[in-house]
């Protein structure tokens, strides 16, 4: 009876369909015509999908809690292997978003061959670069060169996480260079709305391409045997210019579709809050640097005890914040390994990252762009020395303070930017005032613990590669510093070195995967290639 029922079905359907009914079997969903995915339609999913992952809390709220930003709330017992840096081929994961996006990113370069479209082809390639280097800077070797074939090859290779860079930093020459000779050729279509970063500004995306090339070298900055091909390239990048605005990402978020960080963090439609802010609170690492160092960001990147994001005075913030460890408006959390109960509650995510439903997500901050450009300056690869370094370095610490709206923003931001560097002078507080007299790697650790305060809650895989990169096995830490998990429990010396490649991959291409070393591979011992 039930295969009669079916049969039926089946008449009913195909005789009450249209003549052209078997005829459009011809098109396959899983290949789109250009008519259908054109280039503009593509380009802006594919630049939310890149901060969708960036900015996801899910992702890298492991690597928040590591780094000292964030801390699990009392109760929530999935942190047991949070603090205990436990690592497994099922998460912490970022496999197959990355890949995910690459797949829509070289969907965006095949329908982008002609040279009308030849400025969405060249951003997508400059696009395909973030996603391919985080990916490195994870798992070190993955598939790259026969990568996003599809059923070309369902099994591709592991390249190496060096060369891997080297193309990466190749494509990028070729992107600027060839959107450089566009913005004379009427011949070629300037993006416009559909570019939900910069707006069709291509002057914005060839600096941006150029800052994304300058993070790629300075990565490898302890490679010694790229020391004089990465003294080359970085020479090369200081004509064209960098990053000096943040670049912001908004197809037009809102209260009822807001962007990661307000999912998680914010409140919803109905005033109430979000479950992100319930699991995750402050950690009192990056609260001690706050408070150690006078810095008013602190009432920006948290809120005081007795505030959360539903609050009416949630974005009244008081300057100077309360900087001493009780008394009102104080601000507290937890150490990494531990989640005890704070008495009159933990901080919560503040309201310079918090700022409104409709907010941007974020692909790169200024802030960023000027430490690159400061260690890039230090280490003697862009000139000007040392008081060169010292400009860009303040400029990063006012494009952090302009990000976060503190004091209202703008000019008052970067006055009490400036206020918060010259009380260091006063205060003798470390890793404010740029140093002098010292080597050059203590300027990076000046440079690069500013960064980390920096990027809180904004970006946090690019400090966390920064300590990975600098690594000092004498002193079990990079920089910055951060405290190691406090957990009884805790068996290892320091954060892991590397994520293990997924289950997925292991079963859907593990040939590959086992002549990359994915059956051996150790979270705490392997490094990636830009390591010491």
């Amino acid at each position: 009876m039930k295969k009669i029922v079916i049969f039926s079905i089946a008449i009913a359907l195909i005789t009450g369909c249209s003549k052209d009914y078997l005829s459009s079997l011809q098109n396959n969903p899983n290949a789109p015509t250009t008519g259908v995915a054109t280039p503009q339609l593509i380009l802006p999913a594919t630049i939310t999908g890149i901060t969708n992952i960036i900015n996801d809390w899910g992702t890298y709220s492991s690597m928040a809690v590591w780094m000292g930003y964030w801390n699990g709330q009392p109760g929530y017992s999935a942190f047991t292997n949070v603090f205990n840096y436990v690592m497994t081929n099922t998460g912490p994961q970022s496999w197959d978003n990355y890949y995910g996006v690459l797949t829509n990113l070289n969907a965006l370069v095949q329908q982008s061959q002609s040279v009308a479209n030849s400025n969405y082809r060249d951003m997508a390639n400059v696009l395909e670069t973030i996603c391919f280097k985080n990916l490195v800077d994870l798992y070190n070797n993955i598939p790259y060169s026969q990568a996003l074939k599809g059923s070309g090859d369902f099994y591709p290779n592991y390249d190496n996480g060096s060369a891997i860079y080297d193309s990466l930093v190749a494509k990028l020459d070729v992107a600027i260079a060839d959107m450089q000779a566009n913005l004379s050729n009427s011949a070629v279509t300037t993006p416009s709305s559909e570019d939900v970063m910069f707006g069709g500004n291509m002057s914005n995306w060839i600096k941006f391409a150029n800052t994304l090339k300058l993070r790629l070298l300075v990565m490898q900055s302890n490679v010694s045997a790229k020391a004089s091909y990465i003294a080359s390239e970085i020479s090369n990048t200081a004509s064209i210019g960098y990053l000096t605005t943040d670049a912001l990402v908004n197809p037009g978020y809102n209260s009822s579709k807001p962007g990661n960080i307000w999912a998680a963090f914010g409140t919803n439609p109905t005033g109430g809050l979000n479950v992100g802010t319930g699991e995750y609170g402050a950690n009192q690492a990056a609260i001690d640097f706050y408070r150690k160092t006078q810095d008013s960001r602190l009432a920006y990147f948290y809120t005081p005890v007795t505030i959360t994001p539903a609050s009416s005075s949630f974005y009244s913030v008081v300057l100077p914040p309360n900087f001493t460890a009780s008394g009102s408006g104080h601000f507290a959390g937890n150490y990494c390994g531990t989640q005890a109960t704070v008495a009159g509650g933990s901080s919560d995510i503040g309201p310079g990252i918090l700022k409104s439903p409709s907010q941007s997500a974020v692909m790169m901050t200024a802030a960023e762009s000027y430490f690159l450009q400061a260690e890039a300056t230090v280490l003697g690869w862009l000139p000007g020395g040392n008081a060169a370094a010292q400009s860009l370095y303040v400029k990063g610490i006012e494009k952090s303070y302009e990000f976060l709206g503190v004091a209202g923003g703008g000019v008052a931001a970067d006055a009490a930017a400036d206020a918060y560097y010259n009380q260091g002078t006063s205060q003798g507080t470390s890793f404010v005032i740029f140093p002098t007299g010292v080597s050059a790697d203590s300027l990076r650790h000046t440079i690069l613990q500013q960064k980390w305060a920096a990027l809180n809650s904004i970006n946090i895989l690019e400090p966390y590669n920064d300590w990975r990169r600098t690594f000092n096995p004498a002193m079990n830490s990079g920089y910055p510093i951060v405290p190691v998990s406090n957990s009884a429990t805790n068996t290892h010396a320091h954060m892991p070195f590397r994520y293990l490649y997924p289950v997925t991959e292991q079963n859907s291409n593990g040939i590959a995967w086992a002549a990359a070393g994915g059956a051996t591979t150790d979270a705490f011992n392997d490094k990636i290639f830009w390591m010491k």
